[in-house]
């Protein structure tokens, strides 16, 4: 089936962050990069340092051609393009919470589309069982998926 339009048909919820201040967090992001890969930690720590969500530097990431995430076993990864527009930074935000809450055990990862867009905001929740799907996700959902792949 061939969808129509690659938008949801409802209204957006959110605000997607300003181009101009994403390319500036993007410059912060491939320095950082610069000086070792860009695991949570060291992303989350970077945004607390700068006042910042620790989301919008993700969706820097995303922008970042050179700039690479790493995954591990179990990795969440979030569409952060035009799925902020119906809260893709929630939930992106609700797994560093969790990420910090647990002490790690998972990775962060960010894309600037991942095709699903009538159904934004999308997650991909990788396992070494197989990779689920989080549609019209929810920061709850976030927190019970990653529940459930770190059992």
């Amino acid at each position: 089936m061939t969808r129509a339009m690659n938008t949801p048909n409802r209204s957006t919820t959110h605000r997607e962050i300003d181009m101009t201040r994403l390319a500036g967090l993007g410059l912060e992001v491939e320095e950082l990069a610069e000086q070792g890969p860009l695991t949570p930690d060291r992303v989350i720590a970077l945004a607390e340092e700068q006042g910042k969500p620790a989301s919008h530097y993700y969706a820097a990431v995303a922008l970042a051609t050179e700039v690479e995430l790493p995954t591990a076993p179990v990795t969440a990864v979030f569409c952060v393009g035009k799925c902020q527009s119906w809260g893709a930074l929630e939930c992106v935000e609700a797994a560093v919470e969790t990420w910090e809450k647990r002490g790690g055990g998972f990775m962060i990862a960010v894309k600037s589309c991942l095709d699903r867009c009538v159904e934004a905001p999308v997650v991909q929740l990788r396992t070494p069982a197989g990779t689920a799907l989080l549609e019209r996700a929810k920061a709850a959902d976030v927190v019970a998926g990653l529940a459930a792949a770190l059992e």
